[in-house]
């Protein structure tokens, strides 16, 4: 995957405007059943769905062949900011060189802070290993 080339259905919990630098679909967009999308929508389109929607958090079993889950903590002010998150987060997985992709996993994004990577068990996993403090202590001793 490189950066810009992921496709993204963005949820109607999220801005419906600002995404014109993303390739990006809002689900207000086409006919659909009332109501949040969901995998099948996003399967069916082939993009990775983008939501609020908390029940995509925690412990959950998903189907294998998903395009991908992002779920955001908090509801973003505006379009502008979700497409600065969907950016960094394909930024993230590319330096992952290949042993990360969006497909069949699901992401948290908390606003312009983090990014986790969720697991089938909902242990939710840093991206950004920079914020990880290192340190290598050496002891001196006296003689």
């Amino acid at each position: 995957m490189t950066v810009g080339s992921a496709r993204w259905l963005i949820d109607v919990c999220l801005p419906r405007e600002g995404y014109a630098a993303l390739d990006a679909v809002h689900a207000s967009d086409f006919a659909r059943v009332p109501g949040p999308v969901g995998l099948r929508d996003a399967h069916r389109l082939e993009r990775t769905l983008v939501t609020c929607a908390e029940e995509f958090r925690g412990p959950c079993a998903l189907r294998l062949d998903h395009s991908g889950v992002v779920v955001f903590e908090t509801a973003p002010a505006n379009g502008a900011e979700v497409a600065r998150n969907l950016r960094h987060l394909e930024f993230r997985i590319r330096q992952y060189e290949g042993g990360l992709a969006l497909e069949n996993n699901r992401f948290l994004v908390k606003s312009d802070k983090e990014l986790y990577v969720i697991g089938a068990d909902g242990i939710e996993y840093e991206l950004e290993p920079w914020r990880e403090v290192h340190m290598q202590l050496s002891l001196a001793v006296a003689v």
